[in-house]
């Protein structure tokens, strides 16, 4: 049966401003002998409750003309006769780099066998929810998007018969009708994450009180033995309810809980208050300054509790972290849980024992770090970001052949990646982001990316299905080509393209700056044109285009030869990373991408494997910037193309020395550098996230080297 045959796209009366939510009921009748189905996609996330139980939850990450639908199996929720549907719906409004904005809508069908039980038309119920605070627009950070306030005392439980506030609805019809179903599994919600109170205390605020994220970085407080609070013998965990007060002068009382992993799912609490009271909400992976660093993005959302009894778990924005704190603005709470429920894609983890026990941990967290890095795509990290980036899921998509042996998810995200294609012909900076400004090395990764998919799953339909946008970015690099056999870098800004970001990766002189309109001869991005070209030749006699893949072969020759002449410096044996900038500073990664795309031909290889076997300085007396964790790839593949036997201890033995002390330090998923919480510091505190996908490389070097 086509999908939304007779249904429309909806949404509650008046005009949609950002960052609002709404409510939609519809009625309808139904047989338990037979299923039903429930169909329905929104701009831009939605969840379904039926007959007061949660039945889905959950939009696939689309474009506005690209719009995908959840088909929902609801029968375990339906009962013979009249059954109620409520869908809350939230509609973000503002470009991020996670979401570009459309128009406000939810669309949806109930069928059964041949069927259509209720659908979403102009009749449909709907109104501004209640609970849910609508126009608040506070973002956690430019990739993220906004944060929420939810309101317990307005909520009027979706399992009562109440339509109070609901009318009809208006007809979206900018909205596109162009439905794709979701190429992927739906997420799983697990069960609640065991976790105990690692700290508590009292607290007072020495800010405005309106901004919780900045409110708790700053607030005093108290430390308190949990002797001096609580009511009842001492207790951490939520085994039995945990009911603490205070008589002393201050705001309320503040309790950190421990989740003791890295985690990525829903908040979910069961807190007992004796009077109406807000409750602050802050998370985070580090405790280094001894509560989350809520105040360096947004990690934070504001909770109204009611008197009495507040159960609640919020569907629409995942947290990733490992801490939660609750700063209770009440003298009296007792909590029967506070933590959260992990939100998964489903994979089956292959078995892996290699016989060494150090190996074998460092491979286990490992794929618990990309399983957190799933969700409606590959995320780069699931802190701070949840996007998509090419590099990150390559590295991603590489350890996931091995560690699941799973394709469906790859395929998904290189199809999402392939609608991300700009009016300049590169790639945007992750998918789909409204807010951009490209990395031009990422895109010639997903030749990379797209050609390994192939050889790994054997499925040569979805490079013939993205075909056309693979050739148009070649063309975007072939188009820039110098008499010379160069390209130059991508400059210019435009204020619809935004600038062009020329980063290759986290280390001094690589990491570059927003260029706007200064040309320079960049040999990373050369090394990447070289191998792109590589990889689209392999893709093209993949797809039979064998006078294609010859085109593609040759300009790569061509790229190689100029690498050679213009960017080898022949008194220190090493490739100069800049023409104009940064002499006589080197960088692993330029030498390791020179000689893994072949342009060594006639050049002396001695200080470049040097400085790749030592990533760094080794004893050329040089400035040779080391590669971080996410481009080992690079340099280890262009070792191993050295010489295989040679090579592949000295990469193992690195490996376990590194993930060892990540280890060591507590990690529980691997880091986005070896710096950990440190880096990338703004006020004297870092945002180094603690679980990062790309980190996950021990999974494809262990699979192939033992």
């Amino acid at each position: 049966m086509k999908a939304f045959a007779k249904a429309e796209w909806i949404w509650k009366e008046g005009i949609e401003k950002n960052d609002e939510y709404a409510d939609f009921l519809a009625y309808f009748n139904s047989d338990k002998s037979k299923k039903q189905i429930l169909k329905i996609s929104a701009d831009s996330n939605y969840t379904v409750y039926i007959n007061g139980s949660l039945a889905g939850f959950g939009q696939y990450a689309d474009y506005p003309n690209y719009k995908v639908y959840d088909e929902i199996d609801i029968s375990g929720y339906t009962h013979d006769g009249k059954n109620r549907m409520i869908i809350v719906a939230w509609y973000y409004g503002e470009d991020t780099q996670t979401y570009i904005h459309g128009d406000a809508g939810v669309i949806f069908e109930i069928s059964q066998d041949n069927d259509i039980l209720v659908y979403s038309e102009i009749n449909s119920l709907s109104r501004a929810s209640k609970d849910y605070i609508s126009h608040r627009c506070e973002m956690i950070s430019v990739q993220l998007g906004y944060t929420y306030h939810y309101d317990m005392r307005k909520y009027d439980n979706f399992i009562e018969y109440n339509d109070e506030g609901f009318s009809k609805s208006r007809l979206c019809p900018g909205i596109s009708t162009d439905f794709t179903p979701r190429p992927i599994k739906k997420l799983e919600l697990r069960q609640r994450m065991s976790s105990r109170i690692k700290q508590q205390g009292i607290f007072s605020y020495t800010t405005d009180g309106e901004h919780p994220s900045n409110d708790m970085q700053y607030a005093f407080l108290g430390f308190r033995y949990m002797s001096m609070l609580s009511v009842e013998d001492m207790q951490y965990d939520f085994s039995r309810p945990v009911f603490m007060k205070t008589e002393e002068k201050c705001d309320g009382i503040y309790f950190i809980v421990d989740l003791s992993e890295e985690c990525a799912g829903f908040l979910d609490i069961d807190i007992e208050t004796e009077e109406d009271c807000i409750i602050d909400i802050g998370y985070g992976e580090h405790l280094c300054d001894g509560r989350c660093r809520t105040s360096i993005r947004d990690f934070s959302c504001r909770y109204y509790a009611k008197k009495g009894e507040n159960k609640y778990m919020n569907t629409f924005r995942r947290f990733g972290c490992r801490y939660l704190q609750f700063f209770c603005h009440t003298k009296k709470v007792n909590v029967r849980y506070a933590g959260i429920r992990p939100t998964l894609y489903p994979v089956k983890i292959k078995k892996y024992d290699c016989g060494n026990l150090l190996r074998n941990t460092i491979y286990d967290v490992c794929v618990n770090t990309l399983v957190q890095c799933m969700h409606e795509h590959y995320e780069d990290c699931p802190w701070r970001e949840q996007a998509l980036y090419t590099m990150d899921s390559r590295n991603q998509m590489l350890c996931g052949y091995y560690a699941f042996g799973e394709y469906e998810f790859a395929r998904a995200s290189l199809k999402l990646i392939s609608k991300g294609l700009r009016k300049d012909g590169l790639l945007s900076l992750c998918y789909p982001a409204g807010k951009d400004f490209p990395i031009p090395s990422f895109s010639a990764v997903y030749f990379m990316q797209m050609y390994e998919y192939i050889f790994y799953s054997h499925d040569i339909t979805l490079a013939s299905e993205c075909f056309g946008v693979l050739e148009k970015i070649a063309d975007t690099f072939i188009a820039k080509q110098k008499p010379e056999g160069y390209i130059e870098n991508f400059y210019g800004y435009d204020e619809n393209k935004g600038s062009y970001w020329n980063f290759y990766e986290w280390t001094p002189t690589m990491s570059s700056s927003f260029v706007t309109e200064t040309a320079s001869i960049e040999t990373p991005i050369n090394a990447f044109f070289s191998l792109a070209m590589q990889y689209m030749a392999k893709i093209c006699a993949s797809l039979g285009k064998s006078a294609e893949a010859a085109k593609y072969e040759k300009i790569s020759e061509t790229v190689n030869l100029a690498i050679e002449k213009y960017m080898y410096n022949e008194k220190t044996g090493l490739f100069e990373s800049f023409n104009d900038r940064c002499r006589g500073e080197y960088s692993v990664l330029t030498n390791a991408l020179c000689l893994l795309c072949g342009a060594v031909q006639n050049v002396n290889k001695d200080n470049i494997i040097k400085i790749l076997v030592a990533n760094g300085q080794s004893d050329t007396g040089l400035t040779v910037y080391p590669n971080t964790l996410s481009m080992n790839g690079f340099r280890f593949d262009a070792l191993l193309g050295i010489d295989w036997e040679k090579y592949k201890n000295i990469i193992l033995d690195e490996i376990d020395r590194d993930y060892l002390f990540m280890l060591r330090e507590g990690a529980t998923t691997f880091w986005e550098t070896i710096s950990g919480e440190k880096d990338f510091g703004s006020n004297g505190a870092g945002a180094g996230s603690l679980c990062h996908g790309w980190s996950a490389l021990p999974v494809y070097y262990y699979s192939i080297l033992l």
